[in-house]
């Protein structure tokens, strides 16, 4: 006789959760997202235009990249002063790079109708680069050097840390 394993109200549902957590939180073999490694490459779709970037495409220029979402509370507080940061340092040499994680472009556009940023954003709605960057908490950031490899990297957003962060750019910059 043949048993039928009994399956329980909920219990697919969350054994998809659990095999999504897994896939997002295991690293991609080959890449990093530690101090002083290469920084993992993404390409991606500029948030106006659509065009796809890539990482290559600022090669030669110290880069804040920021892992942001619309649903992210202190990313409220952090992309306005990333605005002003981004006018400190000269454009030839130094550039902001956001990657929303959001599932919809509309929130995104919505979010930046109240906090309006020149910087470059890039969309990943299906978050691949997140899960190559090892992202586990919102906001994540990262600098990095003119030769695309991570300089330090700060797990969410504390405005008290933005001197720090400032201070670092300028070091990477000399």
């Amino acid at each position: 006789m043949h048993r039928v394993p009994v399956v329980r109200p909920g219990s697919c549902f969350r054994a998809a959760v659990v095999a999504l957590w897994l896939v997002l939180l295991i690293p991609l073999p080959g890449f990093s997202s530690a101090q002083g490694d290469e920084a993992p490459p993404f390409m991606l779709p500029a948030l106006e235009s659509g065009q796809a970037i890539s990482l290559a495409d600022f090669q030669g220029k110290v880069i804040y990249l920021d892992f942001w979402a619309s649903w992210c509370g202190p990313c409220r507080q952090s992309l306005p002063l990333y605005e002003q940061m981004k006018s400190e340092f000269p454009a030839e040499a130094f550039e902001i790079v956001a990657i929303n994680l959001d599932e919809s472009r509309d929130d995104a556009v919505r979010f930046l109708e109240d906090h309006p940023v020149s910087y470059t954003i890039l969309m990943d709605p299906a978050g691949k680069s997140a899960s190559q960057w090892q992202i586990q908490a919102m906001p994540t950031s990262f600098l990095l050097d003119s030769d695309g490899r991570i300089i330090r990297s700060w797990a969410g957003f504390n405005s008290s840390h933005l001197d720090e962060i400032e201070n670092e750019i300028r070091t990477t910059l000399q």
